[in-house]
């Protein structure tokens, strides 16, 4: 596996800027060399089995060269966790590359966000990459500004990066090959260092139970089945192969994998990974996922980004680079950017909570954990109030589950027009509908599917009920710590 960078994206940062600012700009980025792919496989198996040069003690053994090198035992499965960050890394790295010039650039400005808004979103500037795309300078504006923030939040689908942009199933698969190259490894040092020989021409087959035992199957050898599973039962390898296998294997079969010739089967790397395969992966690697989000859209408008009471009024630039920050997450990190002034604010916190350790990021924590989690609750209740139309959308061919959806809301010749709904309701439910079958963005501000539970919190609500909720929790600290 490898990553492969496109050799076409250079015209976002070959276009000369505007007469007032050429002279002593010109750095603006430039794509990657062409020539450039990263190894994906090279370096995990150097995770499994790291090169360390030695030299033995003179007195014991004499003289070493110094181009030996020896291989540290490798004794224990991988995790799939751990390859699939490993394989996220690269892809980032790749991404941070790419647009490393450009950032570089634009810290040259007094006002970094200013200029990318001027060179992407503003058509009056001197500075405006009229040349490219709409859709690259839409990639190139919400790229470089997770740059100044980081490069935390990376889309990896960015077809101006990659000639074939990673999805999250290209991805997991990658780290599963990883894994099962270290897995093999680690078998052969352990029959090895056990004294495991396996006759000549024999197969068996590795299965392991939820409660991650393994067990070896398809030996008449039944001592040396039991020595095989005895010298594998250790440490994590029963949970880390349970893991693994909960993502290769088909739906239906027995979690196991197959060892004859001396390995493991080969794992099909062109795999393209199951609903419930994919949904595994999501659990296991926790928020990484949101880097391959099929969410995300570049060119997605205002998301109801709620600002704090006493905000200021922010201008279009400020506006947009917060609409990117929400752009470039999934939905839960919506609560993110919600949160996010509050982090810049002093707390208001009594003085008998002065007690709890860090308590001011404790405070920051629990208070954005609020909004997190009254994000997911408030997708999750948008998406139960469309499910029925959402199935019945599906039910279709794609395009004609888009006509379908255009029908009830967007053309009053349809049979299947919704006259009995108002105007803004018609909107909504298009909204909503298209978003849950294209898999893009839902709004949390929608008034119709949170009626039940009270209709959309202002800000104002929201700030008030995440500081109750802050208050509560260092309350309960505060008792748990006096019991100490």
């Amino acid at each position: 596996m490898s990553i492969s960078v496109t050799n076409t994206p250079g015209a976002a940062y070959s276009n000369p800027y505007g007469a007032a600012q050429a002279e002593g700009k010109q750095n603006a980025a430039v794509p990657a060399n062409p020539q450039d792919t990263v190894s994906i496989s090279p370096e995990a198996r150097a995770a499994m089995a790291k090169q360390t040069a030695r030299t033995e003690d003179a007195d014991a053994a004499g003289e070493v060269s110094e181009d030996q090198e020896v291989k540290e035992p490798v004794t224990a499965f991988p995790s799939f966790a751990v390859e699939f960050d490993k394989v996220t890394e690269r892809y980032t790295a790749a991404v941070r590359e790419h647009y490393a010039k450009a950032h570089g650039e634009n810290l040259t400005y007094e006002d970094p966000s200013l200029h990318i808004w001027n060179k992407y979103k503003n058509p009056e500037s001197p500075d405006f990459r009229a040349s490219l795309s709409e859709d690259e300078r839409a990639w190139a504006y919400d790229h470089e500004h997770d740059m100044l923030r980081g490069g935390k939040h990376f889309q990896l689908g960015n077809p101006f990066v990659f000639k074939n942009p990673p999805t999250l199933s290209s991805a997991a698969m990658e780290a599963n090959q990883a894994f099962r190259e270290g897995m093999d490894e680690a078998i052969q040092y352990i029959f090895k260092q056990e004294g495991i020989e396996i006759p000549e021409g024999a197969s068996f087959r590795l299965t392991v139970d939820p409660d991650y035992t393994i067990h070896v199957s398809g030996l008449e050898d039944e001592k040396l089945a039991e020595s095989i599973a005895q010298a594998l039962n250790s440490g994590d390898n029963g949970e880390n192969l349970h893991q693994h296998l909960k993502i290769t294997s088909p739906d239906g079969e027995s979690l196991g994998v197959n060892y004859s010739n001396g390995h493991l089967e080969a794992l099909d790397a062109q795999q393209e990974l199951g609903k419930e395969a994919l949904a595994e992966v999501r659990k296991q690697v926790g928020s990484i996922c949101f880097h391959y989000s099929s969410a995300y859209n570049p060119h997605q408008g205002p998301l109801g980004v709620m600002a704090l009471p006493g905000t200021p009024e922010r201008t279009p630039a400020e506006r947009e680079s917060s609409y990117a920050a929400v752009r470039l997450g999934a939905p839960e990190m919506l609560a993110r950017e919600r949160a996010g002034e509050f982090y810049q604010s002093s707390l208001q916190l009594n003085a008998q909570y002065r007690d709890i350790d860090r308590v001011d990021t404790v405070a920051r924590n629990l208070y954005s954990d609020f909004y997190l989690q009254h994000t997911m609750n408030t997708q999750k209740t948008i998406e139960d109030y469309y499910a029925a139309a959402h199935r019945e959308n599906s039910s279709y061919p794609f395009e004609e589950g888009v006509q379908h959806i255009k029908d009830k809301y967007q053309n009053p010749e349809s049979s299947l027009f919704r006259f009995d709904l108002p105007p803004a309701q018609r909107d909504m439910y298009y909204r909503q509908e298209m978003a849950l079958l294209t898999g893009s963005l839902l709004t949390m501000r929608d008034p119709y599917a949170l009626a039940s539970t009270g209709g959309v919190l202002s800000a104002e609500e929201m700030h008030d009920l995440a500081m109750k909720a802050v208050l509560e929790k260092l309350d309960q600290m505060l008792k748990e710590a006096k019991r100490l």
